[in-house]
């Protein structure tokens, strides 16, 4: 993630981040029927230094749908999840996630979109780097689904190889 995010090795880096948290609130968003694509849960990020803004960072919200057609050029598509876009400085995934967390304990499945961003262009080649972002996401969203206790991981795979692009 430091590297994604443009941060050099002898500079500080302050990681935040309350993934348990990120997962309360969306099963909260949820159970109140108060989701949206819009409303983020900050998984975790990396700062340059102690403040600022992040220079990288993981967030989730809640989806009615995936990404259907044509996508923006900075993307390419992949199949990972329901979708995944990969792009050099951003990835996003969608996977559906069926656990007795949500419906207050009665259970359900959602579409949950998973964003990785980082704000620096990359360093390295578009490919590389493109491979990097979603690894990022994929990793975080992996995480998700074990804290949601998601059927079946949430249909991801239990490890990361670059996915075959559609």
């Amino acid at each position: 993630m430091e590297r994604i995010a443009g941060i050099a090795a002898p500079a500080k880096a302050t990681y935040l981040g309350d993934p348990q948290g990120a997962a309360d609130g969306l099963v909260a968003q949820y159970d109140a029927a108060t989701a949206s694509e819009y409303d983020y849960e900050e998984f975790c990020g990396v700062h340059r230094g102690e403040t600022g803004l992040p220079a990288a960072r993981v967030r989730f919200s809640l989806t009615d749908e995936a990404p259907g057609g044509e996508v923006a050029s900075i993307f390419k598509r992949y199949q990972m999840g329901k979708t995944a876009l990969a792009g050099a400085n951003v990835s996003v995934l969608y996977f559906e996630c069926s656990s007795k967390t949500f419906s207050l304990g009665a259970g359900a499945t959602v579409l949950i979109r998973g964003e990785f961003r980082a704000t620096n262009e990359p360093s390295e080649p578009e490919d590389a780097a493109r491979e990097d972002t979603l690894r990022v996401v994929y990793e975080a969203s992996s995480a998700l689904s074990g804290l949601l206790d998601c059927e079946s991981h949430a249909g991801l795979p239990s490890r990361f190889t670059m996915p075959a692009e559609v």
